[in-house]
């Protein structure tokens, strides 16, 4: 197996086990909400945490999946137009795609660095409800995800600038897996 094989293979891997442990967020979701219907409906008791933390749960799943999403090509793209173009345009346009993408992905991690470390620093509380959580956790999300979302992009990178350059590699996204699923 080639270095950059066993690269993409790596990387891959880790857009996979990131998205597949974000899933498990998807029971926490369900879990706080049915427990929030009970409490609410059937108890007459509701919750001051309920809507917030499902909130909380929401949004880390959904920034912690874009990696995952990326690694099975699952992000939109107008790909009527893009079939129709040869492959090393195609890989032109990827390799264009995705050297900005990590530039604007780094502005925006330098950004949500300082967005979650203030947070953290300040110990910053949610005024959202009375129930008042800590913020920081949440926040320490966004660069965690970018910081996947950006590694995705570099292996995404790797094979546009291989394909463009004619190079041949053995792509570890096509194998028997992939194909069954």
């Amino acid at each position: 197996m080639s270095k950059v094989t066993h690269y993409l293979r790596v990387q891959d891997s880790l857009s996979d086990w990131v998205g597949k442990a974000t899933s498990w967020l998807t029971l926490g979701i369900i879990g706080v909400l049915l427990y929030e219907v009970v409490a609410r409906y059937l108890l007459n008791s509701p919750t001051i945490w309920g809507h917030e933390l499902s909130t909380m749960l929401f949004g880390s799943m959904s920034i912690l999946a874009g990696s995952y999403t990326l690694r099975h090509q699952g992000h939109v793209r107008s790909d009527v137009i893009y079939r129709l173009m040869p492959s090393r345009v195609q890989a032109f346009c990827d390799l264009v795609i995705f050297i900005l993408a990590i530039m604007v992905l780094a502005v925006v991690l330098h950004m949500s660095i300082d967005f979650a470390y203030h947070s953290w620093r300040i110990d910053e509380f949610s005024n959202r409800s009375v129930w008042r959580p800590p913020l920081w956790p949440i926040k320490a999300m966004i660069p965690l995800a970018i910081g996947f979302f950006i590694l995705q992009c570099l292996a995404e990178l790797v094979r546009a600038a291989l394909r463009l350059a004619g190079i041949s590699f053995e792509d570890p996204r096509v194998d028997l897996n992939d194909i069954e699923h």
